[in-house]
């Protein structure tokens, strides 16, 4: 069998984590099994649909590398792949017309009060409401008079009395069944011409000889009415697999409060796009051992719909961070260089692009583990860069012993007479001073640290003096001790 999916998102919002999470997963299985993977936008919701946000979609999945094999910008490929240009070329209406003829479909000339009526009526019962098919029991006459004059009305596709249970096999869930009498006559077409999402996606499906159905467990209550569709049009029914749904870290519906949002905007906040693909990819599915940070290629290689769970997924942005911040580490200094130039704030940026590309690199170098996304870096650069309102703030801060400033004393003599000033010279001067104090590291380090770079802690001390320079510590020094 030729294995074809779809990722088939509606541009009534901005692809979110579990619309994304969906279309990784379609991606890994159709890289996986070497299928073709197909973008179709459901954008027949007119009212609600806009093409800034099929442009979100798009950029969305650029910045996860998730490619697809045919789509509304495949040139040359079979589309088309929006929903609205089916619908005028009367794609949706044709099929629905074939189900009036075989008799699984009929004209409803229902008002919505006459549907609110039917509603109230079954609440009051304490029952379910299914649709009472008193438009399927018209006349010919009846009907074509209604036609005649213009009597707004919806398609309705017909439950057959025999259905019975609808069971299928979900790749994910197992068996599932469905009593058939409990969904009710639903609207194919609606009263405006546009299709509805049932009816529409078997059309689209068949037309686009889909073979497996890849979406979220909310979609589980829908399944039995598209197969009623398959069946009424004879055609294949494709293999279904239902993800998890994915919660917050209290096991509620994943919400802004928990992170959730446009997905595009971790990559504004310095997320990349590697690290997401990583995470969303353990958010349901299990690898066969348990390695979290893998490639994207080593992704694709183990993934499996089998092993996708059945609970939810938590949703962590804790472990987003620390993942993200394990792949920051795997870049080298001038990789991560070319990530942070244009992520530098006014204030870092001009002193450190002032710096010769060896420094620039040292510093990065020095700073590569302490930060977890990338604007952050700023941060971790701050410590260059301070100027001196920011620095004295920091100093003054601190409370110093006698013993502190023996130590500024004797550091500031060796400073004075070092020809030069690298690292290893900064560290041999810092071993000099505790010889000459008879302080051990602690007692020479920690002050020394506050009094040279302004902080309590950092990358390791002498990395920090030789890159801030000779003449910048000396200021420092001579300050401290004048005051």
């Amino acid at each position: 069998m030729s294995i074809r999916v779809r990722f088939a998102p509606s541009p009534t919002g901005n692809l979110h984590l579990g619309t994304a999470r969906a279309a990784l997963f379609n991606w890994l299985f159709a890289r996986r099994t070497g299928g073709t993977l197909i973008l179709r936008i459901e954008d027949t919701d007119m009212k609600r649909s806009e093409t800034a946000f099929e442009a979100s979609i798009l950029q969305g999945l650029e910045w996860l590398g998730i490619d697809y094999d045919e789509g509304p910008d495949k040139p040359g490929s079979t589309g088309p792949y929006r929903q609205s240009e089916r619908m005028v070329d009367g794609a949706y209406n044709s099929v629905a017309q074939a189900l009036i003829a075989s008799g699984h479909a009929y004209r409803c000339f229902c008002t919505p009060e006459e549907l609110d009526a039917e509603r109230a009526h079954a609440d009051a019962s304490s029952r379910p409401y299914v649709y009472s098919q008193k438009c399927a029991k018209l006349t010919a006459d009846e009907r074509n008079a209604r036609l005649a004059a213009g009597t707004t009305h919806t398609i309705r596709f017909m439950i057959p009395a025999t259905a019975g249970i609808i069971a299928f096999d979900d790749i994910i869930r197992g068996h599932l069944e469905f009593d058939s009498q409990l969904l009710g006559d639903f609207v194919m077409i609606k009263s405006d011409g546009s299709p509805s999402y049932n009816f529409a996606v078997v059309v689209d499906d068949i037309h686009m000889q889909i073979s497996h159905v890849i979406r979220g467990e909310d979609h589980i209550s829908n399944t039995p009415r598209q197969i009623l569709v398959y069946q009424a049009l004879d055609k294949a029914i494709p293999l279904f697999a239902h993800l998890p749904m994915i919660l917050g870290p209290d096991r509620s519906k994943l919400s802004k409060r928990h992170g959730a949002t446009n997905v595009i905007d971790y990559k504004a906040e310095g997320y990349l796009g590697t690290a997401m693909v990583n995470y969303l990819a353990l958010l349901g599915w299990s690898p066969p051992d348990e390695k979290e940070i893998r490639s994207v290629a080593e992704i694709s290689d183990l993934f499996e719909l089998e092993r996708v769970n059945k609970s939810g997924a938590i949703f962590d942005l804790k472990k987003l961070r620390w993942m993200n911040a394990q792949y920051i580490r795997q870049f080298s200094a001038d990789a991560l260089l070319a990530q942070i130039i244009p992520v530098l704030s006014p204030a870092i940026s001009s002193g450190f692009l002032a710096h010769s590309p060896a420094t620039q690199l040292a510093m990065i170098q020095l700073v590569h583990d302490n930060f977890e996304l990338v604007p952050e870096v700023n941060i971790a650069l701050k410590v260059f860069f301070l100027n001196d309102t920011e620095y004295k703030s920091m100093l003054d801060a601190f409370t110093f012993s006698a013993e502190d400033r023996l130590v500024a004393q004797a550091f500031l003599n060796q400073v004075s007479t070092a020809t030069t000033f690298d690292d290893a010279v900064v560290a041999q001067l810092l071993e000099t001073v505790k010889t000459e104090t008879g302080f051990g590291t602690g007692k020479v380090f920690k002050p020394l640290r506050k009094i040279c770079s302004g902080y309590e802690s950092g990358p390791h001390i002498s990395t920090v003096i030789s890159l801030l320079g000779a003449e910048c510590i000396q200021d420092r020094l001579k300050r401290f001790l004048s005051a």
